[in-house]
């Protein structure tokens, strides 16, 4: 059982976050690839969790406070740790320690580097990535947005505490016209496959909105929903459909003319 860094080898599962069972879509795997390799020289750690069977069994990936969706200072932030929780290829492994296993690593990892502590951001409720994790793990609770909550652990009295970056919400106001803007930060693949879908939706009703990207990689937020004539839509869940945004659209457009 080992954590290491990506390499030709590992770097696809990583790539397609342990869906393995998909066929690779280029134009995801590419932005995810373009992201890896602009963050890479800033400090990041891509690594994944292989047993003894050569399997990839988990991973994680994190970096610098300094150059994450947090603003802080001398720590080092963790964007996720992933481990296969599905019944195929490999069953789910979930449940056993490797969890844990990567937040040790982590955390050694920053002690090395000679950070003050770790960051790392989770959900108030059980169905995804939840905080109570890492609260069990003796981290604490520092900030929030809606159901996402910020967590850290220091061994530095000096550390300073950090918090979510906040984005500023785009401005509605384009006459009957919706205006749908997306933050774009291609470190998730969730977040990617949002971005993709909502210019699907788009397809073919140009002329009842007005759709405009903000690139965020310099200065990411966790917080980034699609934005709804200066709304956010549905900031934490259930994920919609390319359909269920393209009919709340139109909806929104008859309001607006009527």
């Amino acid at each position: 059982m080992k954590i290491v860094e990506i390499d030709k080898t590992t770097e696809g599962t990583f790539f397609r976050c342990l869906h393995d069972e998909r066929p690779d879509d280029p134009q995801v795997s590419g932005l995810r690839r373009d992201w890896y390799e602009k963050a890479k020289p800033k400090g990041l750690r891509a690594k994944v969790l292989i047993d003894d069977n050569g399997d990839i069994i988990g991973l994680c990936q994190y970096l610098p406070i300094e150059h994450s969706p947090f603003e802080g200072k001398d720590l080092l932030a963790i964007l996720c740790i992933a481990v296969h929780g599905y019944e195929h290829l490999i069953g789910n492994q979930r449940g056993k320690g490797y969890g844990r296993l990567f937040l040790e690593h982590i955390e050694e990892d920053a002690k090395k580097s000679g950070k003050k502590g770790i960051v790392v951001w989770g959900k108030d409720f059980p169905d995804w990535n939840p905080i109570s994790f890492y609260e069990h793990m003796g981290y604490s609770r520092v900030d929030k947005e809606g159901f996402t909550v910020l967590v850290w652990k220091t061994w530095d009295r000096t550390a300073v505490v950090p918090k979510i970056r906040r984005l500023t919400p785009p401005k509605s106001g384009l006459g009957e016209k919706v205006v749908v803007t997306e933050f774009q930060d291609c470190w998730c693949l969730g977040g990617i496959k949002e971005f993709l879908m909502a210019q699907e939706a788009l397809k073919g009703i140009e002329d009842i909105a007005h759709y405009s990207v903000v690139d965020i990689s310099s200065t990411p937020s966790i917080v980034m929903p699609l934005y709804l004539d200066g709304k956010p839509y549905r900031p934490d869940g259930p994920p919609f459909t390319v359909d269920e945004l393209r009919k709340e659209i139109i909806k929104m457009h008859k309001e607006k003319i009527f």
